[in-house]
């Protein structure tokens, strides 16, 4: 990667480089972020929802079928929705990881230009490779999170029906 004759120019487009990554990743991020923060505001009015629900059954001491089925549903969902936080959650670290991968390999591209030792080398590379595989485990969590929340969905149309 260090090559005499490379001008400040062409050493700063290749730091920048990762920076397409930085910004897509950070565009994930953003969404994911809205996608933790709806999943939660789920969770808190379902809870809201079956706590309702059970203290109906403390005071009256039964419930009518509709909301026993009501409360079954809630808490399919509830389960359902825990593990989805815990994907997008995971999706999220993922990406956080992918941008620092992807700043220390511009900052390794940096360092490799004036200094030609073996070892440095292949750094900036598996250093972005990293950021790259990180960035596929979070789409993977994010297909995941979208699985179980399509199911959440047929739960909830099929309490109504």
């Amino acid at each position: 990667m260090a090559v005499s004759g490379i001008t400040s120019t062409q050493v700063i487009q290749t730091i920048l480089a990762p920076a397409v990554m930085i910004s897509s990743s950070a565009l994930f991020f953003l969404g994911l972020s809205s996608r933790y923060v709806a999943l939660l505001t789920r969770i808190r009015l379902l809870n809201d929802e079956k706590r309702h629900h059970n203290r109906q059954l403390m005071e009256q001491g039964n419930l009518a079928q509709f909301d026993r089925n009501r409360l079954g549903h809630i808490n399919t969902q509830i389960d359902a929705l825990l593990r989805a936080t815990w994907y997008v959650r995971n999706a999220i670290l993922c990406h956080i990881l992918a941008v620092i991968c992807f700043v220390l390999s511009s900052f390794a591209i940096a360092i490799n230009f004036p200094i030609t030792h073996p070892l440095i080398q292949g750094i900036p590379i598996y250093l972005f490779l990293s950021g790259m595989f990180l960035v596929l485990c979070g789409v993977t969590c994010m297909a995941l999170d979208i699985f179980i929340s399509s199911r959440v969905i047929l739960v909830e149309v099929k309490d109504e029906g």
